[in-house]
């Protein structure tokens, strides 16, 4: 019968991680800290077959030289195991296109808990949010903007309902005028609406998660990251607003006079 043991373990998955070639290499280097180089397995699955080396530069190497078919600078996965031979000290990080999972453990306490506080801070600088904070971190994050449309969207609608049908504004009595009034709203939330869809969707792809062990990926802001079909879209969507309210409030006054 084995004698009773214990040992520590933290474990965290994050979404969103952007991880490039930099941000990888300085990955694979900080979490086997204190696990000697030998015992360190770098590996990724391409169908059916695994390549495993020492290091990222030489599993990158490797399949570059290999046989595979597809896009060789496109990885869908990319995995580290890493364990001391007492069992004190083990880590496992596995990587894909979605999320970065690691997971700490062993006999040594002190170096558990403080690799896995490193990787935690180290994930959450390369943009990654931990699965259980996701719904937080969005209200956080979104609820201004939210709040913002919503403002935006009841002006716009105002704002059409007085130019397009003022006097129904005032009296909805009949179901005619009531259409009238809906239709005007509609009119004025659309322009909004579609602002709000494209901005997210932009902004959303800026900062999607990436996996790019062979290149480096772009860093700043996510209007640095963004695109130049994305940027001309999104800033033609503003002065196409704006021109939509200007036509609008040059109307109205038409309509008044």
């Amino acid at each position: 019968m084995s004698a009773p043991t214990q040992h520590d373990e933290a474990r965290a998955v994050y979404h969103r991680c952007r991880l490039g070639k930099s941000e990888l290499n300085r990955l694979f280097n900080l979490a086997p800290e204190g696990i000697a180089a030998a015992a360190v397995t770098i590996s990724t699955q391409r169908n059916s077959t695994r390549y495993t080396a020492n290091t990222l530069t030489d599993l990158v190497d490797h399949v570059r030289n290999s046989n595979a078919g597809g896009n060789l600078e496109k990885w869908e996965n990319l995995s580290l195991e890493a364990a001391d031979a007492a069992g004190d000290r083990k880590i496992t990080i596995s990587c894909d296109t979605e999320r970065t999972e690691f997971q700490v453990s062993g006999n040594d306490a002190t170096w558990v808990h403080g690799q896995a506080a490193r990787l935690e801070r180290f994930l959450t600088e390369a943009g990654g949010e931990k699965k259980q904070e996701d719904g937080y971190k969005f209200l956080r994050k979104q609820g201004p903007w939210m709040a913002l449309f919503a403002i935006a969207l009841y002006a716009s609608m105002d704002l059409a309902g007085r130019t397009l049908a003022p006097e129904v504004m005032k009296s909805t009595k009949s179901a005619a005028e009531q259409l009238k009034m809906t239709m005007a709203l509609l009119v004025g939330a659309a322009p909004i609406a579609l602002a709000w869809v494209l901005g997210h969707w932009i902004v959303r792809r800026a900062n999607r998660a990436l996996l790019q062990p062979t290149t480096d990926i772009p860093q700043g802001s996510w209007w640095s990251r963004a695109t130049n079909a994305d940027k001309i879209a999104l800033a033609a969507l503003g002065v196409g607003i704006l021109s939509f309210f200007v036509a609008l409030t040059t109307l109205g006054k038409d309509l008044m006079k």
